[in-house]
């Protein structure tokens, strides 16, 4: 007498474990990625341009703003035409890839403007290469 023993096959891929690991990486990277966003220190009116063309900044591009009173901010702190200097030459050295983008306000002087492009300068930064900000989609009408 011959008993017969019903082999047991599988239904395919367990799905419901698959599911529950997605979601567990999908909270673990959630929870650990960096969301980065320009943070603007000084109150700025961009000046406008309605025949310029342009292109999109970068978000990973750290922010330089030149207020109209010339206050100068850099990566969300407000500092002094020295200290940026400083903080640029400390950036560069830490990290060589980094890029900075120049905001300045529509009533901030071309004097105030020229001197933090020459303080870039002096921090070994190719000025050719650094972005300035404007509005390109001019005045509403």
């Amino acid at each position: 007498m011959t008993i017969y023993t019903r082999k047991h096959t599988s239904q395919g891929i367990p799905i419901v474990p698959m599911l529950d690991i997605l979601t567990i990486l999908l909270i673990f990277f959630i929870v650990h990625t960096e969301i980065k966003r320009q943070v603007a220190v000084l109150p700025l009116n961009l000046p406008q341009a309605t025949h310029l063309a342009g292109q999109q900044g970068d978000p990973d591009d750290i922010l330089l703003e030149v207020g109209d009173d010339g206050a100068i901010a850099f990566n969300g702190k407000e500092l002094s035409a020295t200290a940026l200097e400083q903080a640029v030459q400390e950036l560069v050295r830490t990290n060589p890839a980094a890029r900075i983008q120049v905001s300045a306000a529509t009533g901030a002087s071309m004097g105030r403007f020229i001197e933090v492009m020459d303080r870039l300068s002096a921090a070994g930064l190719t000025v050719e290469e650094v972005p300035v900000r404007i509005d390109i989609n001019g005045p509403e009408d």
